[in-house]
């Protein structure tokens, strides 16, 4: 297989393997191909991970969300030095106590990660310290028209009024950005797609990513990531700006550990 590297232009992957322990303001973002996921994978999940899969009907969702899982519990458990299998996440929501809140770890609430896939790509961001948030989202095929449509149910009226301003050309590619930004801010905060367009007001998709407003005073980094050819990604964290973030390639760790518990 062809490194993700040499593949899209990035800068080369610093190295394949977790980090054994967390490092304090370093944000590890790790993207991996579902065709990596192995049946043997399956035993990496928990039974959480494995409900939430059998209720998907589409086989190339169950793969993304396999990908996810596995990534999720390889790099935390050897970041925590814990069998990955033993990992325990919780996903309940604070609001309702349904189970798709902001993932967290009980009994390691320091240790903050986010998933997102979208296509062919999964991405999963891990930060010490501070809550994380990641969204990855192919660039939709929409016309001018449906852009608007989908702009007026989810976006606030500045960030609307832009991408209206814009040619329609380039209509799609910018409310992808703004809808990536938006989803990680979202995942870091743990309020979820429920909340009023106005809630949440960003720079637009042409300027540097800023949060301008939210219903919150507790400040919130967030910045664009460099993704693949025709997919937008997004960083966001509450809190100050991590000291660095690394890109990490998770296809070698998912291989390898395929291999070794097969």
């Amino acid at each position: 297989m062809t490194p993700l590297a040499s593949t899209h232009g990035w800068p080369p992957w610093p190295r394949s393997e977790p980090d054994l322990a967390s490092l304090p303001g370093v944000c590890q973002v790790w993207w991996a191909c579902p065709g990596d996921v192995r049946p043997e994978h399956d035993t990496l999940l928990g039974d959480a991970d494995l409900a939430r899969r059998v209720r998907l009907t589409r086989p190339a969702d169950r793969l993304r969300l396999t990908a996810g899982a596995a990534v999720v519990r390889l790099v935390l458990g050897t970041a925590l030095g814990t069998p990955p299998q033993a990992l325990r996440i919780d996903r309940t929501c604070t609001s309702c106590g349904s189970p798709h809140g902001r993932p967290r770890l009980p009994g390691a609430e320091g240790l903050h990660f986010s998933v997102s896939h979208s296509g062919n790509w999964v991405a999963v961001a891990v930060l010490p310290g501070h809550p994380v948030g990641v969204d990855v989202q192919e660039v939709w095929c929409l016309a001018p028209g449906e852009v608007g449509d989908l702009a007026g149910c989810v976006l606030p009226d500045p960030e609307r009024e832009h991408l209206a301003r814009l040619p329609a050309t380039q209509q799609p590619w910018a409310f992808t950005i703004s809808w990536v930004r938006r989803e990680a801010v979202l995942k870091a905060t743990g309020q979820g797609l429920g909340i009023l367009p106005d809630e949440l007001v960003l720079t637009p998709p042409s300027t540097p990513p800023r949060v301008l407003h939210r219903d919150d005073p507790e400040p919130v980094w967030l910045d664009d990531l460099p993704a693949p050819a025709g997919f937008a990604a997004a960083l966001a964290v509450v809190g100050p700006a991590p000291d660095d973030v690394v890109h990490r390639d998770a296809g070698p760790l998912l291989r390898q550990s395929g291999r070794l518990l097969s």
